[in-house]
């Protein structure tokens, strides 16, 4: 009962949402996916996703995401859903005088190219539009089996991760360039890793992801 409350809380709270929609948007979203244990290795992962939100910022974010190999594992699917912050629009005068602020802190190097380095990172970095936060759940699918040889062990093969992550935006006209770093959580730990000579098996938590994607706002 309580599990159908929290349920309808969720529906209402995205009708809410849809109802509202001052933006929305559709992505595509490539980079790593790796656990934060040693010996392990992260491999590719892709994501499609739409999101919406509301005048103050408010909206959710539902994609479908595809890893490659996790550990040695390979084909790992996910239903990513998250509620999201989006902070308001910076002008394109903003966006200038932040990178050119930026930049200011190139100076002080000692060498040319540390200091030109500096300056359009600095530039780059603080040429973003608009900051996105959210917070949600991946349940997820493992379809693959480990690596022969592989030290990872499949304890499950239905997955659930906690997902915190921000992602920042570079506007063009109606299109968005995200960086989007995120930390998940498996609280159920559908992998775990087997090492050292008495065979220890430690159970896998704690993942760690980072993409880049293509947004179009309609």
């Amino acid at each position: 009962m309580k599990c159908k409350r929290i349920l309808l809380v969720a529906l209402l709270a995205a009708a809410s949402l849809c109802a509202s929609a001052q933006m929305r948007d559709t992505y595509v979203g490539v980079g790593f996916y790796k656990p934060l244990y040693n010996g392990t290795q992260g491999d590719f992962v892709t994501t499609v996703g739409y999101g919406q939100f509301n005048s103050s910022g408010l909206g959710f974010r539902a994609g479908l995401q595809w890893t490659s190999s996790i550990a040695n594992v390979d084909h790992a699917f996910g239903l990513p859903l998250a509620v999201a912050w989006r902070s308001p629009s910076r002008t394109p005068s903003e966006r200038v005088y932040s990178g050119a602020a930026g930049s200011m802190r190139g100076y002080g190097y000692s060498s040319l190219d540390g200091a030109v380095s500096s300056l359009l990172a600095g530039f780059l970095m603080n040429l973003f539009s608009d900051v996105e936060f959210y917070g949600g759940v991946t349940p997820g699918w493992i379809a693959g089996t480990p690596a022969p040889g592989s030290k990872t062990n499949l304890r499950s093969p239905f997955s659930l991760t906690l997902d915190a992550g921000m992602c920042i935006n570079y506007s063009i006209w109606r299109f968005d360039i995200k960086l989007m770093p995120a930390i998940h959580f498996d609280p159920f730990a559908s992998l775990s890793r087997t090492a050292g000579t008495g065979g220890v098996e430690t159970p896998m938590h704690w993942f760690f992801s980072f993409a880049g994607g293509l947004a179009f706002r309609f």
